[in-house]
Order: structure tokens, then C-alpha cells, then sequence
């Protein structure tokens, strides 16, 4: 009985050996992560081109709730209203796109830097303060300059992404 309890004894010393062993190997030589979700420069134009589409969808709900709903003849109201919206909504995926492993550092930045929301949002209210329109053509009308002002932003990045690659 007493072999077999010093045998046992000197199994669970050798196992924490071998243990003790393999953990100050490991603290000596850390294990390198490999990276397997950082984005390609196909993929990333690809998910921002729909992200910021998607996000679109929302703006322009928010949007026909803010023409149907509030007073037009209060001009400077409305323009604060609707430019609120658009930056609180824009912030929602900035933050995202600033999280993602991309060839572009802090991505999110780079393209609100890019996007020309100034110009953009004059165009937006060439649209919702024309009194000949209805609601639905100034929404649709709407869509047509947020896409046009997405696809210029979107060529940017595809010119920055084949500098980053040397093409």
C-alpha cells in the first residue's frame, strides 16, 4: 500500500513537473495569433458599399417621417432636424467600420473625411424644400443623391485601396 501511494505521489509530481515545464515554455515564447477576419481590399469595399446602403434605408425612413410630419414652412427647424438625423445615423456605422481589420487604419474616419456630407446635405435640402415636389419624389429624388454621393466616396476608397496594394 505504501508503494503504491509513492507511486501515485510521484506520478502527480512528474505530471506537474512536465506541467510547470510547458507553462514557463509558453510564458517564454508567447504563440503569435493569426489574424483569420481581417478584411481584404475586395471585402471591405464590398461591406462598407452595403452598410452604408443599408443605413441609407433607415436615413430615408426617418427622413419621410420628418417631411410628413413636421412643418416645411419652419425651414431653419427642419434643417437642423434632418442634419441631426443624418449625423446620428452616420455615427453608427463609423464606429463599426472603425472597429473592422482593414487595410485602412480607423476605416470609419477615413470615410466620413471622404464623404463631402457638406455638399451632400445642400443637395438634400435643394430636394425637401421644393415646394413642386410630393413627398415620395422628394424621397426618391433623395436616394438618387445619397447613392451618387456614396459611389464617389466609394471610387476614393477603391483608388486609396490600389495605391495601399502598389496598382
Amino acid at each position: 500500500m505504501n508503494l503504491l501511494k509513492l507511486i501515485i505521489i510521484g506520478l502527480y509530481g512528474a505530471i506537474g513537473l512536465v506541467g510547470w515545464y510547458k507553462y514557463t515554455e509558453l510564458v517564454a515564447h508567447p504563440v503569435t495569433v493569426v489574424t483569420v477576419d481581417k478584411f481584404s481590399s475586395e471585402m471591405t469595399v464590398a461591406y462598407i458599399r452595403a452598410m452604408v446602403w443599408y443605413h441609407s434605408r433607415g436615413k430615408l425612413q426617418e427622413l419621410r417621417s420628418i417631411l410628413l410630419t413636421d412643418n416645411l414652412a419652419n425651414e431653419k427647424q427642419i434643417k437642423i432636424r434632418i442634419t441631426n438625423m443624418l449625423k446620428h445615423r452616420t455615427s453608427a456605422y463609423i464606429r463599426d467600420f472603425n472597429s473592422l481589420d482593414t487595410p485602412i487604419e480607423n476605416i470609419g474616419n477615413w470615410y466620413q473625411n471622404n464623404f463631402d456630407f457638406d455638399n451632400f446635405l445642400s443637395a438634400v435640402f435643394d430636394e425637401v424644400f421644393n415646394k413642386q415636389l410630393s413627398v415620395e419624389e422628394k424621397i426618391r429624388n433623395v436616394s438618387d443623391v445619397m447613392e451618387a454621393y456614396q459611389n464617389l466616396t466609394t471610387q476614393k476608397l477603391l483608388i486609396n485601396l490600389n495605391k495601399l496594394k502598389g496598382n
